[in-house]
């Protein structure tokens, strides 16, 4: 090769490593302003509980403000549509597995592409799935109200939190031959406080909409949905444990990126996210909100998801899930 050759080479071989060193620096100097994170759930919700604390700690992390930006409607899908459209590369996504899972299923289009528009970084909460009931009904676990509902068939009325819960209840009264007609709400605020009053009599729903009655003593927990028990219910037992599997259901949120984020600085973000899930004051002020604490890599995010979309599957073999009542 002569010298002009060698020369060529040599010019190809730094304008292709030009490219990958920038977006090294990019990745360790990332963020360089203000990093917004859409919540597709009004303030105060479980979600936005989550991601609120993980914003302030991250914030202290990169020396840069992480603001939460709530973006709710339509079972999440209005805020995942618009961190799909933003694809901006200082905006990230808390939000929850369903909205990719569930919603493709239930709605006639959501405005997004489940497949390309988000990049999982870290799963960081589970946020708990109970079934709970009025102090009238003498049921203190699953196969109690399984008896009870097939004794008196059409006498037990419930109702539940949207999506998750409503989906996992109706798959337990499918696979167990039982008739309890479903009462639907528009209103997330007003299932709670029928359950303490007894106008519904078992509420499958978050823990943390259970709070308010199960404190006054009008309503107990008998069961929790998700594949573990939930810390702060060491002694209700999950579906699985009950012996009723078509119940299980993990409710996994976390941070995604936009479509076509750099792995190195996926990773970077994961990372920190997994050593704030380490820190025993964030994970006692999540398990407060009725979460189980998570901080995962993000392959495992992406196999949780698909764990997820399987499960649904399942479920929607069994029941109807654009059904009200799910039959």
């Amino acid at each position: 090769m002569g010298i002009l050759g060698r020369k060529l080479s040599f010019v190809v071989l730094i304008a292709a490593m030009v490219p990958a060193v920038c977006a090294a620096e990019a990745n360790q100097t990332w963020p360089v302003r203000t990093v917004r994170v859409i919540v597709p759930f009004p303030a105060g919700a479980t979600p936005d509980a989550a991601a609120r604390l993980f914003a302030d700690g991250l914030a202290k992390r990169w020396g840069q403000a992480v603001v939460i930006e709530n973006r709710p409607g339509v079972d999440a899908s209005l805020g995942t549509g618009a961190f799909a459209s933003a694809n901006d590369d200082h905006t990230l996504l808390f939000g929850i597995a369903a909205a990719l899972t569930v919603n493709p299923l239930i709605q006639e289009k959501v405005p997004y592409n489940p497949a390309r528009d988000f990049v999982p970084i870290s799963a960081v909460a589970n946020s708990i799935i109970v079934v709970a009931v009025n102090n009238s009904v003498p049921a203190h676990s699953l196969a109690d109200l399984a008896r009870l509902a097939k004794a008196e068939p059409g006498k037990f009325l419930w109702g539940s939190g949207p999506s998750l819960p409503r989906f996992v209840f109706a798959a337990f009264l499918k696979r167990q031959g039982l008739d309890m007609p479903y009462v639907p709400y528009r209103d997330v605020a007003a299932p709670p406080i029928d359950l303490g009053e007894g106008r519904v009599h078992v509420l499958a729903t978050s823990l943390q909409a259970t709070r308010a009655p199960v404190q006054i003593g009008k309503a107990r927990i008998i069961a929790v949905a998700n594949t573990r028990r939930a810390p702060t219910l060491p002694n209700v037992p999950t579906a699985v444990e009950a012996g009723y599997p078509e119940m299980s259901m993990d409710g996994l949120a976390g941070f995604f990126g936009w479509r076509d984020m750099p792995t190195a600085l996926r990773d970077k973000i994961s990372a920190d996210v997994q050593a704030l899930a380490q820190d025993p004051e964030i994970r006692a002020r999540l398990e407060a909100t009725g979460q189980i604490m998570l901080g995962t890599t993000p392959a495992e995010f992406v196999a949780a998801i698909e764990g997820q979309r399987v499960r649904v599957g399942e479920i929607a073999r069994l029941i109807d899930l654009k059904a009200p009542n799910g039959k």
